[in-house]
């Protein structure tokens, strides 16, 4: 007997019966996936799979991620076909030929629920044990090794490993010899070949093969076989974490090193001693190791059961300043701490590796923290600013090489124009700031959203950058391209100033006062200064409408603003009180109305049509955004982008494009004068799916941020990418109302995408998870202690009156009415007099 999991990391490990086995053997999805990888590591294969869509929806998984996102989009295609590869491998179901089942744990996440985790402390043995070999281009002549007359160990089921070229052999364990790794060595030298290490460990996993690929089955035996006397002998020993070979003339020499065996998973979480001991780490040259000794008695000794978490995460917070920031470093060194090893031994080796995660991607500082420099000067360092620690990292390095390799390519018009001028790493901010202008002028289009709602475009952006950094071009693209809007404003504005002139005069003049009482002008104007009062406010949004396609349609107000830090100023009274609330209904165009008494109010509730681009510094984004409003929403409403910055450096001289500043204005009519819905159903499709990747992401790595953030990001890969479609297909879309959306416009949509979600968590993701944490500690639901639910709790399925009475220590009268209340509520109903039968488990009053 022995047991199977369908997914390695999140199902339960479960007992196999033969049914099960013979249905994964001959499983169709097991057959493509190992063919699948085989085919993709071959050389060239690339051509053969590039244009897959499994492969490319994979790619597009993996370049979404958080943590290694950008690490995989600097990859080879042929690197990344490897990755995919890997990845279907790791996702075939798995065997566990050591283990004839494992106890029930209880989850992380969810105490109350319990789960067979494969785990080696909690290991039930089955007296088999597996072999493999690894680079061997005859597996079946090997195999065949054990079936001469004699062979000492009697092997139960035989096959190629999925990359082909490995052969796994599972035998009866020799308990004389001694355990697992006694058994594989001798095991290896009988056959003439070396073992895989990894699979000293009885929780290992083997992954299930194809059907063609099995050289032998012995299936009575694999399935009834019960090795006692090894069990007996050996099964506490390995729930305990020892695994390394009970006999002294056996090492790990015998083994395959980690570079000499395939890739693996599941390296031997157990006799991690064997493992980190040969590593001679140093830091100043003093071993790792010496130094968590001394920081664990520094703190008092090991942690205690329930601190273990928590500790962890401390030193690893610490070790990170003499690890390089490196992750793979820290879990390196974590692992060489005997409290780790516990937790390895009872939970696995996952929450190991994401703590090192969580505690590399943390703030990092200056400088060491005080607790670690008193544990190195313990051991004798002496460095309070070692080399690695030395460099400011306080703000984290933007990868903009990387983004402007991605748009690059993608560069066409009217986002080629935008980009005249502007510096190579801030084309990204030049390309937001054009397209929210170019989205405000197709105020007169929509589509449906992947909701099934009619969707307007609503972007606001934000580009931040140090004083003179070059934040100017925002302003330069605002001049151009919405030439047109203020073109349009143009006549209504001369008419409002004649209006006032008029009425001035009539102020001071008893001849002009009897003349027809003048008409406020009533025509639509659209570009807002930034000093705008509510009531101008809605005035303008009132009158911002339009007949198109035979509806009344809302039209978008536009602001544009150089000093972010004026608009603030303006936020604190006069002007701009309360518009801080419309910049947030204006995203979802959300109601918003005033109700004065005075005369002059625009009393009415307006859906709210308003876009904006800003330019500011980081101060002045971080007097916008504070820790009281940054959970209001605003955050993840703004496309943002930081301008790179150029210390030291005279700005670069440039000459006006005068063609370039032409072709934008042109756009600007151009879009101007469209309207309808869009076809973007592709593009939606796309967004969505981009959405749903985040989302297993965050959940993956547990990431309330990202899971945060990913919701109104889909909208700006959605309206930034509208502009691309259509500048390629202009007349062909006035002409026929359809759009032809390409693959180049799904890689420009991913990329905005990631853009968004990238700067909204680089300029507030910590701010949102220190407010949430700050949150989660001082609003604490007050714990009730009602007695009537303990007793609810106490009673049988079916009771009566005088249960009740004994239970609550009442008498017969109260008793009777607490029945007669708990049937009000629903919590039970009454079978005859006296006796009742309870419909839910617990109540909660």
């Amino acid at each position: 007997m022995f047991c199977y999991q369908d997914n390695q990391y999140f199902s339960p490990a479960e007992v196999c019966s033969r049914e099960k086995f013979h249905e994964l053997l001959d499983s169709a999805d097991v057959k493509w996936k190992i063919e699948t990888l085989r085919s993709a590591r071959l050389p060239g294969a690339i051509e053969k799979w590039g244009s897959n869509s499994e492969f490319q929806k994979f790619c597009l998984k993996e370049a979404a991620k958080k943590k290694t996102g950008e690490a995989f989009q600097a990859l080879t295609d042929e690197e990344k076909l490897c990755r995919w590869a890997n990845n279907l491998k790791e996702s075939l179901p798995c065997l566990i030929f050591g283990g004839r089942e494992f106890d029930e744990k209880q989850l992380k996440k969810d105490k109350t629920k319990v789960m067979r985790r494969r785990l080696l402390a909690s290991i039930h043995l089955s007296g088999l044990f597996m072999f493999d070999a690894d680079h061997i281009d005859n597996p079946r002549e090997v195999y065949e090794r054990t079936q001469v007359e004699g062979f000492p160990w009697v092997v139960v089921f035989a096959h190629n490993t999925s990359s082909g070229k490995g052969l796994r052999i599972v035998s009866k364990a020799r308990p004389e010899i001694g355990n697992i790794a006694d058994n594989q060595i001798e095991l290896a030298r009988a056959l003439g070949v070396k073992a895989d290490a990894s699979c000293i460990d009885a929780s290992r996993i083997s992954y299930v093969p194809r059907r063609e690929d099995v050289y032998f089955l012995d299936e009575d035996e694999l399935f009834n076989y019960y090795g006692e006397e090894f069990v007996q002998k050996y099964e506490e020993e390995y729930r305990q974490g020892h695994t390394e070979p009970t006999d002294k003339t056996h090492s790990f020499d015998d083994f395959n090193s980690k570079e000499e065996r395939s890739q693996g998973v599941n390296p031997p979480t157990s006799n991690l001693q064997s493992q980190t001991s040969n590593l001679n780490l140093t830091y100043h040259g003093i071993e790792y190791k010496e130094i968590c000794e001394a920081w664990q008695t520094a703190q008092g000794g090991a942690p205690a059961t329930g601190d273990r978490h928590r500790t962890m995460l401390q030193l690893a917070l610490d070790l990170r300043y003499i690890c390089d920031n490196q992750p793979e470093m820290v879990d390196r060194v974590l692992r060489m701490c005997g409290f780790v090893q516990d937790v390895i031994r009872e939970r696995g080796d996952k929450e190991v590796t994401d703590i090192a995660h969580t505690a590399c991607e943390r703030k990092l500082y200056k400088d060491i923290p005080k607790r670690m420099q008193g544990v190195l000067e313990s051991v004798g360092i002496h460095a309070s600013k070692p080399d690695g620690a030395a460099k400011s990292v306080g703000a984290v390095e933007v990868p903009y090489e990387q983004f402007a390799e991605r748009l690059e390519p993608l560069l066409c018009a009217p986002y080629a124009e935008a980009c005249k001028g502007v510096s190579r790493h801030n084309w990204l901010g030049a390309v937001m700031a054009s397209g929210a202008m170019y989205c405000t002028l197709m105020t007169r289009c929509w589509y449906k959203h992947f909701n099934g709602a009619r969707q307007r475009m609503n972007p606001q952006v934000l580009i931040i950058g140090d004083p003179a950094s070059g934040k100017s071009f925002a302003k330069d693209l605002d001049d151009q391209i919405m030439c047109a809007m203020r073109a349009q404003d143009e006549e209504v504005r001369a008419q409002e100033t004649r209006y006032k002139q008029e009425q001035k005069k009539r102020g001071t003049s008893s001849k002009a006062q009897k003349q027809d009482a003048l008409v406020e002008p009533e025509g639509m104007i659209r570009y807002l200064p930034t000093k705008t009062s509510n009531n101008i406010f809605f005035r303008r949004l009132k009158r911002a409408k339009e007949m198109v396609d035979g509806e009344v349609l809302p039209m978008h107000l536009y602001m544009f603003d150089s000093e972010l830090d004026s608009s603030i100023s303006a936020q604190s009274g006069g002007a701009w009180i309360g518009k801080h609330d419309l910049e947030l209904k204006a995203f979802h165009n959300e109601l918003s109305g005033v109700d004065y008494a005075n005369g002059d109010s625009i009393n009415d509730i307006l859906p709210v049509y308003w876009n904006s681009v800003t330019t500011g510094t980081q101060i002045s984004l971080y007097k916008k955004f504070t820790m009281r409003n940054i959970n209001d929403g605003l955050c993840s409403r703004v496309a943002i982008f930081q301008m790179e910055v150029a210390r030291y450096q005279m700005v670069k001289k440039k000459m006006v494009d005068w063609q370039a500043n032409e072709a934008l204005k042109q756009w600007g009519f151009r879009f101007e004068q469209l309207h309808g819905e869009l076809p973007l159903e592709r593009l939606t499709d796309h967004v969505y799916e981009l959405c749903e990747l985040s989302a297993q992401e965050a959940e993956a790595a547990d990431d309330h941020v990202l899971d945060y953030l990913r919701k109104r990001a889909v909208f700006y890969a959605t309206w930034l990418t509208v502009p691309r479609i259509i500048g390629r297909q202009y007349e062909q879309f006035k002409k026929t109302g359809q759009l032809d959306i390409n693959d180049d416009d799904l890689k420009f949509s991913t990329l905005i995408y990631d853009a968004v979600i990238y700067f909204q968590d680089h300029f507030f993701g910590q701010m949102l998870q220190d407010s949430w944490d700050n949150a989660a500690r001082e609003y604490v639901p007050r714990r009730k202690n009602s007695k009537n639910a303990d007793a609810y709790r106490d009673l049988p399925e079916t009771f009566t009156t005088r249960e009740v009475m004994d239970v609550l220590d009442i008498e017969e009268n109260p008793a009777a009415k607490q029945c007669q209340r708990w049937m009000m509520h629903g919590f039970v109903e009454r079978i005859k007099k006296g006796k009742y039968r309870k419909l839910l488990k617990e109540i909660m009053v």
